[in-house]
């Protein structure tokens, strides 16, 4: 059980070139023991908009993921700064500039946020844009309505099966197009009907076309997706996977890169979770 007394000091893991790195925390006990652990990872911004939150998981979620990344990024690099994350136009966090003001480097750390239930987490890249996303599973009356919002191929695949299959699938895919999108910086500026993934239990590579700008299905429309220079890739060219983070829970990671080894960290452990 992680402990957030203990939020300071647990060790983290590297982040290099070759590795797709994803760092979680369970927020077990009182959720305003998390939110204390937390602040000192945080800006004055970020402490004023989880002071909105009606409840006290709202508000430790939203800081936590702030400060895992924060302690992240100050292992990687070496310094110590608590200014707000910049955001893309889509809202996107991103790596800030250096201590000196400086624009992020060439290789500077792509990260994402993602959390649901008692659990957040964060995935970090070197090489690429990365994009997490993580559900607590809960039954969906609604479940055959909702995949119309997905890929026409998708949509029938969830609809041909039965409770609980039908359930699992859903957010699989769910939670994969959701990490594709994140890491592309558009979350659903983008419509799900525009891309496909695999939606079988499967937990390595399944991305199986990519949306370009205006949305459409690059399987079904040949022109490459009008992203720019560095965004335009095949889906071979990218690093998808899903993440074991326990029982009543699916996640999901999606990396602009090929070849990349995923090491998944839940800090309350000591191993490696499923990847």
């Amino acid at each position: 059980m992680a402990d957030p007394r203990a939020f300071s000091a647990y060790p983290l893991p590297a982040v290099n070139d070759a590795t797709l790195t994803c760092v979680g925390v369970r927020l077990s006990g009182d959720a305003t023991a998390w939110i204390k652990a937390a602040m000192p990872f945080t800006t004055a911004r970020e402490r004023t908009h989880a002071g909105r939150f009606v409840h006290a998981l709202d508000a430790a979620r939203h800081l936590v993921g702030r400060a895992l990344v924060r302690r992240m990024l100050w292992a990687a690099q070496g310094g110590a700064w608590t200014t707000d994350f910049p955001r893309t136009p889509w809202g996107k966090p991103t790596c800030p500039p250096d201590g000196l003001g400086a624009p992020p480097a060439r290789n500077a750390i792509d990260f994402s946020i993602t959390h649901s239930g008692d659990m957040v987490w964060a995935a970090f890249c070197q090489k690429g844009a990365v994009g997490m996303d993580v559900e607590q599973t809960r039954p969906i009356p609604d479940i055959a309505e909702l995949a119309a919002q997905l890929h026409p191929q998708e949509c029938r695949l969830v609809r041909s099966l039965s409770d609980p299959e039908r359930t699992e699938a859903f957010y699989r895919c769910w939670t994969r197009k959701e990490a594709v999108l994140k890491a592309l910086g558009r979350g659903l500026s983008l419509p799900l009907h525009g891309f496909q993934v695999r939606t079988e239990r499967d937990a390595q590579e399944w991305l199986v076309s990519l949306p370009n700008a205006a949305g459409h299905d690059q399987a079904a429309r040949p022109a490459r997706p009008a992203w720019p220079a560095g965004w335009e890739r095949e889906c071979a060219a990218w690093t998808t996977r899903d993440i074991d983070v326990g029982p009543g829970y699916q996640c999901s990671v999606a990396a602009s890169a090929p070849h990349l080894r995923v090491a998944a960290v839940l800090l309350e452990n000591v191993g490696e979770c499923g990847a």
